[in-house]
């Protein structure tokens, strides 16, 4: 798939986004074999039974510094405002997935999570957003603001409004 984005001139992101948006049947057996080569990979390093489950069991709630229902709102306000500048700039959510693949690219960010999240397909959880936090920052906000050339306050707000205070030690 790698080769095939490059040939068509666009992010290995911006390639499967656009083959996810057409639902079309050769990007269905593409899928499939990322998922099958996953699978095999997860099982050579014994990571297929509930890797993430037993992750997040690890890490307990104190050690979050995000609550989840401000972690929810924080992927939603972010939500609106990608929702809001989309409209704004007239572009279809492809093309605005397009661009704002572009401006993920300059920061530290999980792109995939990122178009999970803007689509509506995701919710934050509190533990996602500690774990972007602590290596670093938010590439979904930092993007955003690039995107569309604003501070973000909405956002900016409701990152504060998430912090789980008592958890800050």
């Amino acid at each position: 798939m790698k080769s095939k984005a490059i040939k068509s001139g666009k992010t290995l992101t911006a390639f499967i986004t656009e083959l996810l948006e057409e639902g079309s049947i050769k990007a269905s057996g593409d899928i499939e074999i990322l998922e099958k080569r996953l699978l095999r990979i997860e099982e050579q390093l014994n990571l297929k039974d509930n890797f993430w489950f037993d992750k997040e069991e690890d890490l307990n709630q104190a050690e979050c510094i995000f609550s989840d229902s401000g972690a929810k709102r924080y992927g939603d306000v972010a939500k609106e405002l990608f929702d809001f500048h989309r409209k704004e700039k007239k572009l279809s959510l492809k093309d605005a997935i397009a661009e704002l693949s572009i401006c993920l690219a300059h920061f530290d960010s999980q792109p995939e999570l990122v178009f999970q999240l803007l689509m509506g397909n995701h919710e934050l959880t509190g533990l996602e957003m500690t774990d972007a936090y602590r290596n670093g920052s938010c590439g979904m906000r930092s993007a955003l603001s690039e995107w569309t050339n604003s501070s973000l306050e909405p956002l900016n707000e409701a990152f504060l409004n998430a912090v789980e205070v008592k958890n800050l030690v």
